[in-house]
C-alpha cells in the first residue's frame, strides 16, 4: 500500500511540478518563488488589499502629415528664367520641331509634351518596356532636336509620372490597384495610375529621365505627379497602415529629389491649382512645400482671372519670391512673370 501511494504521489508531483519549470540559458529548472506564483495566478496577491480606484480613459490615435519644413536640399539652384512654348504631344511631329528651329521670337526654350497621361510615348524609346507593352512611339528625336540645340534654345520634356493609363491597364502588376477589386484602380476622371511605391514603377520613370537626359533635353518637367484620394487603394508595398495619397506622392516625390541629384539633372514638376490652395493637398495628392524641396522648379496652369492667387500661393509655399523657381503656364497670353510657359 505504502508503495502504491508512494507511486501515486510521485506521478502527481510530476505533472504538477511542470507549471514551475523555467526555461532559460542554463537550462531546465524549477521556480517555486513568489514572483513566479503571481505569474500563474495573476492577482491573488492582492486579493485581500483593497481595491485600486480605476478611471475610464479614451483614446484616440491621431496620425498627423510629416513637415517637411526643415528638409535641406540644393533644388533650385544654378537656374535661369525660362521663357518657352508649349507643343502638346499630338503635334510634336518632325514638321513642328523643323518649323521652331530658327522661329522662336521671343521664346528662348521650348516645353514638348513627350508622355501625356494616355501614357503613350511621344518618340521611339530604347525602354524595353515601351515595347513590350506597345506603347513605343516611332519619332527619332535626337536628330531633331540638334538644330534647336546649336540655336541655344533650352529644351523642356514633359512627361506624365503617375497618371498613366496604357502603363497601368497593360502591366497589372506596376498599376496602383483598387483594394476592392484588385484591379488597375480607375479614377472618376477615368484614369489610371502607377504605383507610387512599386520598384518597377521608377525603374520604368527612372529609365525615362536617364534617356531624356541622354538625348540631349535640359530639363525635363513632371506632370501628373498626383495619386487619387480613396481608401480603397492597394500599394505594391506591405505597410502597418495604408498610407493617404499625400504621404504616397511625398514618398515618390522624395525618391525623385534623390535621382535627379544623381543624375546631375534638372527635374521640374506641374502642381495642381487645387492642391495649391488646400491644406491637405486637395485630391491630387500634393504638398506645395515639399515640391519645392524636391523639384527644381515648380509649375502651375493658370487663367488670367487666377493668375494673382495661384501666382501668390506659390510664394507662399517657397517662402518668397523667385524668378526662376515660380512658373505660370498660360494659355494664349503671356502671364506677368520672369519664367513662364505658355500653350
Amino acid at each position: 500500500m505504502l508503495v502504491v501511494i508512494a507511486i501515486a504521489l510521485a506521478v502527481w508531483l510530476f505533472y504538477y511540478l511542470q507549471r514551475y519549470i523555467v526555461y532559460d540559458k542554463d537550462g531546465l529548472r524549477l521556480d517555486l518563488s513568489a514572483q513566479r506564483e503571481e505569474i500563474l495566478h495573476p492577482g491573488a496577491a492582492e486579493q485581500t488589499a483593497a481595491p485600486v480606484p480605476t478611471q475610464r480613459v479614451d483614446v484616440e490615435i491621431v496620425v498627423e502629415q510629416r513637415d517637411y519644413s526643415d528638409i535641406q536640399t540644393d533644388a533650385g539652384n544654378n537656374l535661369h528664367p525660362i521663357h518657352a512654348v508649349y507643343v502638346p504631344a499630338k503635334d510634336v511631329t518632325e514638321s513642328t520641331l523643323k518649323y521652331y528651329a530658327g522661329r522662336m521670337g521671343d521664346f528662348d526654350a521650348l516645353v514638348l509634351e513627350l508622355k501625356a497621361a494616355d501614357g503613350f510615348l511621344g518618340w521611339h524609346s530604347s525602354t524595353p518596356l515601351a515595347d513590350s507593352f506597345a506603347i513605343n512611339g516611332t519619332l527619332e528625336l535626337r536628330e531633331l532636336l540638334q538644330p534647336l540645340k546649336e540655336q541655344g534654345v533650352y529644351l523642356i520634356a514633359q512627361i506624365s509620372a503617375l497618371a498613366d493609363n496604357a502603363m497601368a491597364q497593360r502591366n497589372a502588376p506596376i498599376a496602383l490597384r483598387s483594394a476592392v477589386t484588385g484591379q488597375p484602380f480607375v479614377g472618376a476622371d477615368d484614369t489610371s495610375y502607377l504605383d507610387p511605391y512599386s520598384d518597377n514603377t521608377r525603374a520604368y520613370l527612372l529609365a525615362l529621365l536617364t534617356e531624356l537626359q541622354d538625348m540631349g533635353f535640359d530639363e525635363v518637367l513632371l506632370s501628373g505627379v498626383n495619386c487619387p484620394d480613396s481608401d480603397a487603394l492597394q500599394f505594391s508595398k506591405q505597410m502597418t497602415q495604408t498610407p493617404d495619397s499625400v504621404t504616397a506622392v511625398s514618398s515618390f516625390v522624395l525618391w525623385l529629389r534623390e535621382r535627379a541629384d544623381a543624375l546631375d539633372l534638372t527635374v521640374s514638376a506641374v502642381i495642381d491649382a487645387e492642391a495649391l490652395h488646400s491644406e491637405t493637398g486637395g485630391k491630387a495628392g500634393q504638398n506645395p512645400v515639399l515640391f519645392f524641396k524636391a523639384f527644381d522648379r515648380v509649375a502651375v496652369e493658370t487663367g488670367f482671372d487666377s493668375f494673382a492667387a495661384d501666382i501668390a500661393a506659390l510664394q507662399t509655399a517657397l517662402g518668397g519670391q523667385s524668378d526662376t523657381r515660380i512658373v505660370a503656364i498660360a494659355e494664349d497670353y503671356t502671364p506677368e512673370t520672369a519664367s513662364y510657359i505658355v500653350k
